[in-house]
């Protein structure tokens, strides 16, 4: 034991408990510094470390012609924080932040908010009393409101104070083009709920996959009340822009189109009308047209309460548009020819059942090409006498009808029609059904129904020598640096042979040079095509009137086929040819000319309508 006296001894020892606890620091701190060091480090920053996401812009819609129909626009999320920008020194209480007043002054005029509400808002304090560390000053700030706000934000970093006023970049969707396609392009809306999901109709929805790019995200270090740390870490992953659609539809056409329509509706006081116009060779739908086509950007607004496009929402009697098909069957089954001679009279009975023509006639000698020429249902009906039902059916089914057409367009908003299968019995009481009338009515285009796009089709498969090009409304993709990108091609499908198609191309140019399309003819090129007037039902089995003309142009070699369609026509007459074929030669025209197509050289075979 150590003994009194001996102060040399307790020196020793005191020395020695000193070295002890100096040795255990130093390797505490060693251990902190040099082992453990980097690691705590990185774990301190990470904890500092904030990630906000980087939305992507999403891929413009373009026409053929390079009208940007819809695209995304740059908009910024206005942030403060009280607590910053009101910050005092805790010793002196002297303003650390800007101070509200200050920043106000400097602010309100840039973001268009009074500056003494702005003031208070940089002022607003939680439940407790306590200022709030975050307040919204604008949601949908454009890019020169965030550069005049980013400008002061960064004269405040350069002189070592943080302003406490942030911003994140989002993206809104604009529609420059207006009206013009509205009713193919869709729009963007968010979900009610807290999330606020962004979705999207029309074309937007069935091509938002390519549209939507990929988000990105930056990490920024930041301080104790999440204010970024000037010259701290910054990680950046760049968000990845979204495809370019390009569609098949011409803008100008586009345009004239939806006018020319309008004005036909308004004159016929009609409820509503639709263009349809096709290549036939290559399946591009370069109008669809719909009179009142809502504005994107205001779907809430549209006084006619549609935003979708009728030309594959609504479904109708072809009328004696349907008739082409009959003269297809006709003719590629060997029942008859385009000159076979038939006494037609007004009206006549099968069956037990009386059907007659639209208008009184004594008996008349048709050739075929001059029952379809004047459109006679009592002709059809003797021409197609003999012809099974289940051939009847399967031809309706070969052109198309009670099928999906394939155009890019929500599946929920396109109707493909009724087509009844023979000796099939009625879903519901009062619904049409393949009874022993409607075996004879499908002929001229009665007891089955398709939407415009499907009576379209029918003559383009036809000017296209038989052969059906699945329509289509996107052309093809441009993705940043790998060009452009053509869409897939479409689907051909041999429906008759060229010859038949040949044929009824030729008999329906003498029904517009000869029959009831006679004001559908263009002039300096040869046209076919046919009038139709039909009927639309509605709830409770209400009737009204479609009137409507399907041609080609030119009819020697067909590149057009274009549908026009007008619903519940109450003045000026309900006849497709009076109501429907005006149209159809001006839009023709209109086409023609925009694609440069060179007049008719040859004059038309003269098919015999009587003998």
């Amino acid at each position: 034991m150590t003994r009194l006296g001996q102060p040399a001894r307790r020196q020793a020892l005191m020395r020695s408990i000193v070295v002890i606890v100096l040795a255990v620091f130093a390797g505490r701190l060693v251990q902190l510094q040099v082992i453990n060091g980097p690691e705590a480090a990185a774990e301190g920053q990470a904890n500092r470390m904030v990630t906000t996401a980087q939305p992507a812009e999403r891929g413009q819609i373009i026409s053929s012609d390079g009208t940007v129909l819809a695209s995304d626009v740059a908009r910024y999320e206005i942030e403060a924080n009280p607590d910053i920008i009101n910050d005092t020194d805790l010793d002196s209480g002297q303003l650390i932040g800007p101070g509200a007043e200050v920043l106000a002054s400097e602010l309100a005029g840039p973001l268009g908010i009074n500056q003494t509400k702005l003031e208070q808002m940089l002022r607003e304090t939680d439940q407790d009393g306590k200022l709030k560390t975050w307040v919204r000053l604008a949601e949908h700030a454009t890019q020169e409101q965030w550069d005049q706000v980013r400008e002061r934000r960064e004269a405040y970093l350069k002189v070592g104070k943080d302003p406490g006023v942030f911003g994140s970049k989002h993206y809104i969707r604009s529609y420059p083009a207006g009206t013009l396609a509205g009713n193919l392009i869709g729009y963007q809306y968010e979900t009610e709920d807290a999330k606020r999901v962004k979705q999207y109709t029309g074309l937007e929805q069935v091509l938002s996959s390519r549209l939507e790019g990929k988000a990105g995200s930056i990490e920024t270090e930041v301080g104790r009340k999440k204010q970024p740390i000037p010259g701290g870490k910054e990680i950046s992953n760049p968000a990845v822009r979204g495809c370019d659609a390009t569609l098949t539809i011409d803008s100008s056409l586009q345009f004239e189109a939806q006018q020319l329509i309008q004005a036909q509706v308004d004159k016929t006081k009609a409820r509503a009308g639709m263009v349809v116009a096709v290549d036939v060779q290559s399946g591009e739908l370069l109008i669809l047209a719909d009179s009142a086509t809502p504005d994107p950007a205001k779907p809430s607004g549209q006084t006619s309460g549609y935003t979708n496009s009728r030309a594959v929402e609504n479904t109708f009697e072809p009328g004696s548009t349907g008739k082409v098909v009959t003269m297809a069957m006709l003719l590629e089954g060997g029942y008859a020819t385009p000159d076979s001679p038939y006494r037609v009279p007004y009206q006549v009975t099968l069956g037990g059942q009386v059907y007659h023509d639209s208008s009184g006639h004594g008996t008349e000698s048709l050739t075929l090409t001059g029952v379809l020429a004047k459109s006679s249902n009592v002709g059809t009906l003797l021409a197609a006498q003999g012809v099974p039902d289940q051939v009847r059916y399967d031809y309706l089914k070969k052109f198309g009808f009670g099928e999906p057409t394939g155009v890019e367009l929500p599946a929920a908003q396109e109707a493909v029609g009724v087509v009844h299968k023979p000796g099939e019995p009625p879903k519901r009481a009062g619904d049409p059904y393949w009874d022993g009338r409607t075996a004879n009515n499908v002929l001229f285009g009665q007891g089955v129904s398709a939407n415009a796009v499907q009576a379209t089709e029918v003559f383009a498969t036809l000017g296209n020598g038989g052969v059906h090009v699945t329509p289509h409304l996107v052309k093809g993709w441009n993705c940043g640096s790998n060009g452009f990108e053509a869409a897939e091609p479409a689907e051909r499908e041999q429906v008759v042979s060229e010859e038949t198609a040949s044929q009824l191309v030729q008999m329906m140019e003498a029904a517009v040079d000869s029959g009831t399309g006679k004001s559908a003819q263009v002039e300096g090129y040869r046209t076919a095509g046919k009038t139709g007037t039909s009927q639309m039902y509605e709830e409770g089995n209400k009737e009204i009137w479609v009137g409507s003309f399907v041609g080609l142009l030119p009819a020697e070699a067909p590149r057009f086929a274009i549908g026009v369609f007008i619903i519940d026509p109450k003045a000026e007459g309900y006849y497709g040819a009076v109501v429907a074929a005006p149209v159809f030669e001006q839009i023709a025209a209109s086409m023609v000319d925009r694609y440069g197509v060179p007049p008719s050289t040859t004059r038309p075979t003269v098919l015999p309508l009587e003998w």
